[in-house]
């Protein structure tokens, strides 16, 4: 190990830790970003929908253990200022992670909504790009194939969740989001890369912003 690597882990300690957690939550919420924007079209269908779902639950248990970690790294006192800085940093960016994933909940249901899979609903929109196989789908929803329950309700209860839990985030942390200063031009990069860097060293370089 290069020298002055293992002070950076014990420095950053919970820091760190929750850095590792927030790089993972941003590919599991990024992952279902990727299937909430193929509803409606040519390779919508159940196994699609059930993937979203699946994707989605695992965010959602992601972001209850980051939440745990994080509201107890702050309640403890900090090894060193920078790790409360980092801390204070990560919370912004859990926020802003929360954010777009509850906007990616809205879309799914908006979209569920429009192009039902099941009988007697709206046939998903055919762009083109799909396979051999797509066509038969509508044939197989008409003769009484194998339909899902309804995804409205469930959707409804994954926003329901995810919205209480930036409610109670926004009342139990008092960290002003405008103390937190971004350090990147808009659009040179994303939250799990920044996560990524200081989970893998502790080096702060790279970062998209900074406790002022």
């Amino acid at each position: 190990m290069a020298p002055g690597k293992g002070d950076a882990h014990r420095t950053w300690g919970a820091a760190g830790r929750c850095a590792a957690a927030q790089a993972t939550l941003c590919k599991a919420t990024a992952g279902h970003r990727q299937l909430v924007l193929q509803l409606g079209g040519s390779t919508d269908g159940p196994r699609l929908r059930e993937e979203r779902r699946r994707r989605s639950a695992e965010a959602r248990e992601l972001s209850t253990g980051l939440r745990c970690a994080l509201l107890a790294g702050l309640r403890q006192a900090p090894a060193s200022p920078e790790e409360r800085q980092e801390l204070e940093r990560l919370w912004v960016l859990f926020l802003s992670a929360l954010e777009l994933f509850l906007q990616d909940l809205r879309r799914a249901h908006h979209l569920c909504q429009l192009f039902s899979v099941q009988g007697g609903g709206a046939a998903p929109l055919r762009t083109g790009l799909g396979g051999p196989g797509l066509p038969g789908r509508k044939g197989s929803r008409q003769g009484g194939g194998s339909t899902q329950p309804p995804a409205a309700p469930r959707l409804e209860e994954e926003i329901e969740q995810v919205r209480a839990m930036l409610a109670e985030m926004e009342s139990r942390a008092n960290i002003p989001l405008w103390t937190v200063e971004a350090t990147q031009p808009a659009g040179t990069g994303g939250t799990a890369a920044p996560a990524a860097g200081a989970a893998r060293g502790g080096s702060r370089a790279g970062h998209c912003c900074r406790v002022l």
